[in-house]
């Protein structure tokens, strides 16, 4: 087998940051069993012209759910719950789901929101940043905004759960605020607090120990300063990291997009995916219940459920599991990947996808929005696979 050639690759992140398109980047590509190649490029501040590191701290934003979703199925094999029991079994305020009409009426759904549901985005529920339904004034009125929102996890859900949804669940895809229910579920099911649960369940076993809602006070000077692009550059700054809202307890934990991690850290989380459920003795999952989670849940492609403008971007030929993208027809899909690939994104440009045919995978960290500024993450993909495919008899078809 031939040496792995990743110039494509780092010359595109190398092109980013000497354009001024980023302050700077991390990225690897992995293996099972180890890092096979890692890029380090740029800077963490660019006024500050602090250097980026192996170590540097990132705001993984929706990077967090496919956790949150890992820590509900490890309670789903525990028996704590069926995938197509009703939220409201657990979290009463769910128990009378009304679907919000366009002349601002509201009429009885006629299926209960499920576990399923809010795992798949098909809910029917909301994310103001991402969204301009008639739900997100509701929401505002309720101080609910993402990882904005108002109060406790408890008292989130709860008013989440009385406020009427978009849609009939199960019958469209929409991005929302269904993993922080589904943060709030994990508590109801394990008697922990969310973020106790995924420090003792999760990240510890997986010797994530720099991954958390918070940094802390020793790791202060590692957190990544996130930029907005205005005008195809880098602009003003949205949170510095030397003085971020990250050093500090966040108001709840977010299951959606809260965490804060680092290269190493999240590529234990890959590699245990890449390992059926297993790393280094710590099975967090059987095999078969990873692959239950990525494969595809709904009855069609994302665009089929009414995603076609998600993330500027088509989702032809890509379906949903259990917390990940999935693809589900090579020929349609614009990711340059085979059937059965699978993965999802951050807010600020961060991205991963593992291949379980190559049985390989790839991470991308940076930090800028609005993510669709640039086509980076599909650039990304190609220069991964480019250098995966040079070490591999395999071969994808794509259009």
């Amino acid at each position: 087998m031939s040496v792995p050639d990743f110039q494509q690759l780092d010359t595109l992140i190398t092109d980013y940051v000497d354009s001024g398109r980023l302050a700077g980047v991390v990225a690897a590509i992995t293996s099972p069993e180890t890092t096979l190649h890692r890029k380090v490029y740029g800077q963490q501040d660019v006024g500050l012209k602090t250097p980026m590191a192996w170590n540097s701290l990132f705001r993984i934003f929706s990077m967090t759910k496919p956790i949150t979703s890992i820590a509900a199925m490890m309670l789903w094999e525990e028996k704590k719950f069926d995938l197509d029991d009703p939220v409201a079994e657990y979290l009463p305020a769910f128990r009378d789901t009304k679907i919000l009409q366009t002349d601002g009426s509201r009429v009885a759904a006629k299926a209960q929101m499920t576990i399923r549901h809010l795992l798949c985005h098909t809910a029917g529920i909301t994310l103001p940043a991402f969204s301009e339904d008639a739900l997100v004034p509701l929401y505002l009125e309720q101080g609910l905004d993402g990882m904005r929102s108002k109060g406790d996890l408890q008292g989130i859900s709860d008013r989440l759960g009385r406020l009427p949804v978009k849609f009939e669940p199960g019958t469209q895809w929409a991005y929302s605020m269904s993993t922080d229910i589904v943060g709030r579920l994990v508590e109801v099911w394990s008697g922990l607090s969310f973020e106790e649960f995924l420090r003792v369940r999760i990240l510890a076993p997986l010797g994530m120990t720099e991954t958390g809602f918070q940094v802390a006070p020793e790791m202060n000077g590692r957190l990544t300063t996130s930029y907005a692009i205005e005008e195809g550059a880098l602009g003003s700054i949205i949170d510095t990291g030397n003085d971020s809202t990250y050093l500090s307890p966040p108001a709840f934990p977010s299951g959606s997009g809260g965490l804060v991690s680092t290269a190493d850290d999240y590529l234990k989380f890959i590699k245990m995916l890449l390992n059926e459920g297993e790393l280094e003795g710590h099975r967090l999952l059987a095999p078969e219940t990873l692959t239950m989670m990525t494969c595809n849940h709904l009855d069609g492609d994302m665009e089929d459920y009414g995603a076609a403008d998600f993330n500027g971007i088509t989702w032809q030929g890509i379906g949903f599991g259990l917390g990940f993208n999935v693809v589900i027809d090579p020929q349609k899909a614009i990711f340059p990947g085979p059937a059965g690939e699978f993965g999802w994104t951050g807010a600020a440009g961060t991205i991963f996808f593992v291949n379980p045919v190559l049985k390989k995978a790839a991470l991308l960290l940076t930090q800028y929005m609005p993510s669709q500024s640039y086509p980076l993450r599909d650039q990304f993909r190609r220069a991964a696979y480019e250098g995966m495919l040079s070490s591999h008899k395999y071969e994808y078809q794509h259009d």
